[in-house]
Parts: structure tokens; sequence; C-alpha cells
């Protein structure tokens, strides 16, 4: 077996961390977390991993554990069977594998921007999850306020990722009780395709008054590309921009026209602000993404563009 860090490898690799954990989540690198901020994987898919990326599996530099796949004296327990106290499921019973990763060390919460406000904080969460205190945690506003920085999970020596669990906390509050205007938003954004409910006559008007603004202002025979198909780049936008900002739509603008870029932004479905990632509202998210994807492939663009 092989012992890794991820960064280590990633940079032995030539590639970016971020992508080999991704590569981790996602199923495409069976390597298991184990304590330590350590992944391992077995021999064969290392050797696979590094000849697909053009290395020699020989020269990189990673620990290479003795086979401990006997049976004699292993271990079989289930997570459930590993947690030496009675856990209570519920619709939070997923993060079993989470719980039992987690040493309450309060590694998180020292790092933490908002541990302690409302009286909660990462460590104190997940010992709320084990003793079933899983309605108290829905009901909290704390993960609200939480940015889903990632400070807690950073700080974490067990690699426990507490960033899905924070957002499948706010998952699993009905929608009518989402704090602020975000579900609103994201019903908006359902329905015609950005999150303040634009209307597309008003949308592409703007886009027109504000190409002929710039042409006026050091542009010369700009104008707006809409629903260009072929362009190099689909441009996304955040909506409050042209529902309050609207200058700022600018500043890319000019930056294309100077470059001579090929560009274009879709008529309709062009928010570039997912709130159902924010709000943990994952079939909207996904329906939303898809919408982007479509617009992608409708108008046979290379590349895509969020300024948000």
């Amino acid at each position: 077996m092989i012992s890794f860090r991820s960064g280590t490898l990633a940079r032995q690799l030539g590639i970016h961390r971020n992508t080999l954990v991704n590569w981790i989540k996602n199923g495409k690198l069976p390597a298991q977390a184990i304590p330590g901020r350590r992944y391992l994987l077995s021999d064969e898919d290392f050797e696979e991993l590094c000849l697909r990326m053009g290395h020699d599996p020989d020269v990189i530099r990673v620990r290479r554990m003795p086979d401990q796949s006997t049976s004699k004296g292993e271990n079989t327990m289930s997570p459930e069977e590993a947690i030496p106290f009675s856990f209570k499921p519920g619709r939070l019973a997923s993060q079993l594998e989470v719980i039992r990763q987690c040493l309450t060390c309060g590694s998180c919460s020292s790092a933490c921007p908002i541990s302690g406000v409302d009286g909660m904080d990462p460590r104190k969460a997940l010992r709320m999850i084990v003793f079933g205190k899983e309605q108290d945690l829905i009901d909290s506003n704390w993960f609200w306020k939480c940015t889903l920085c990632g400070k807690c999970e950073e700080a974490c020596p067990m690699n426990v990722e507490l960033v899905a669990t924070f957002r499948k906390i706010r998952g699993l509050r009905d929608r009518d009780k989402v704090p602020g205007p975000m579900h609103k938003g994201v019903v908006m954004c359902l329905q015609r395709g950005n999150n303040l409910g634009i209307p597309k006559e008003d949308f592409l008007m703007l886009l027109e008054d504000l190409a002929a603004e710039l042409a006026e202002d050091g542009c010369p025979g700009f104008t707006a590309p809409v629903d260009r198909k072929g362009a190099n780049i689909l441009v996304t936008v955040n909506s409050k921009e042209p529902f309050a900002e609207p200058d700022d739509m600018k500043f890319w603008w000019k930056i294309f026209y100077a470059a001579g870029e090929s560009w274009t932004i879709p008529s309709e479905n062009w928010e570039g602000v997912n709130w159902g990632l924010f709000t943990g509202d994952d079939a909207s998210m996904k329906t939303i993404v898809g919408r982007i994807v479509e617009n992608m492939y409708k108008l046979e663009c290379k590349t895509l563009l969020l300024p948000e």
C-alpha cells in the first residue's frame, strides 16, 4: 500500500493539489483518507496513476506501507460499531464516517472565524450529531453565518470533511425557513433564469445601452455579443450587476475589446451565481449548472467564464 499527502504527491505529478483531492472525492482515484492528513492507495492504483501522468512510479517519493490485508486480528467493525456510544440515526446518519475520524481536538474551532458565535463552533456541531441533536443543528442560524470558507477543514489533522457536513445541515432545513432571500432567489432563477427575476427584454435592452455607452467611451464600434454561436468564451453575469451596478459589466468588456477576444452572453439562463450551492439545495444547483452547460453546447463555446 502507498501512503501519501495530497500536496506532496500532486507537486511530484505536476498537478494542483485540488485536482488530486477532487479525483479522490469523486472516486476517480480510489484512495482512502487515514489519520495524519494522509491518504492510502493500493500499489496497483498508484502505479496506474503515475504512468497515466507520464511518471516512473519508482522515482515518486511516497511512503510504502506493509500489506495488512491478513484476516488474523483484522478489525472488521463497521463505522457504526466502532463508535463506543449510542448514536441516534437520523437524516445526518450518513455522517458516521465523519464522526469516526474526529478526535475532538478542537483544531477546527480554533481556526473558525465565527467560533463561539451563538454558542456554536465546528467541534460542538460534530458532537451534537453524535448525541442526536439533529433538529437543534438544523434550527441553528450559525450554519448560515458560516461562509463555508474551509479554515476548519484545513486545520483538521484527520481530514474530516466539515464543509460538506455543514452544507448538508443547511440542506436539511425546510426551504421556506432558509434565512434571507436566498431560497427565493433559487426559485426565481429556476423560473426566470436569474436570481432577481430580471425580464429577458429588460436585460437585452440594458446590454444594448451599455454597449452604446462603451462605444462612445473609447471603444468605437463596440457591440455586446448576445447568443453568438462559436464564440470562444461564454460569459455569465451576477444578476446584481444589471440590477444595481450595470457599469461594472463594462470592465470585462473593455478587456475583451482590447484583446480582440471572441465572447458572448446568453440571452437566457445567464446567471453566474448559484444560490443552490449556498443553500444546500443540490437538485436546484444541478438544474442551474445544467442550464449553463446547455448554453455552452448550444452556442458551441469553448471556455466558460464565471466572473463571480
